[in-house]
């Protein structure tokens, strides 16, 4: 009997901390429940100041110029004018669609093709043109 009543008390014991924990833990829950709710209705207005504003146009006054004014053009050769023209002629064989030229800067000739204003365009064409002519390589050039 004694066995008996002291296993109930175990029990009755376990019980009453589980009661007592799930207890606290539900108020937990619910007092920050509410306390989420309140917090999201405090608003605070935000002042942008006018100089935040005049830069921000700078910056894309700036990045609109410096776009429009960036291509990038694929370089197939640079050295003498004989063997520039000759792959310059052989170029314009293989893709007519394509616009190529040969520039001088001083000592070279060299033979460059296709304006692009998109990177990915640009590395796009340029692996097409490695195929045939594998030391061509990208330049980012200013108008």
């Amino acid at each position: 009997m004694r066995c008996f009543l002291y296993n109930l008390s175990l029990k009755i014991n376990s019980i009453l901390k589980n009661k007592l924990t799930n207890l606290i833990l539900y108020s937990v829950i619910i007092i920050s429940a509410f306390s989420k709710v309140s917090s999201q209705e405090i608003y605070f207005p935000l002042e942008e100041d006018s100089i935040v504003k005049k830069l921000i146009l700078q910056k894309k006054e700036i990045d609109s110029k410096d776009y429009e004014s960036n291509y990038y053009t694929i370089q197939l050769y640079y050295g003498n004018y004989l063997v520039a023209k000759e792959i310059l002629d052989e170029f314009k064989t293989n893709y007519p669609e394509w616009k190529a030229s040969i520039i001088f800067e001083t000592p070279n000739y060299k033979v460059q093709v296709g304006d692009f204003k998109n990177y990915y365009v640009s590395i796009s064409k340029l692996n097409e043109i490695k195929k045939k002519y594998p030391s061509a390589f990208l330049l980012k050039l200013k108008l």
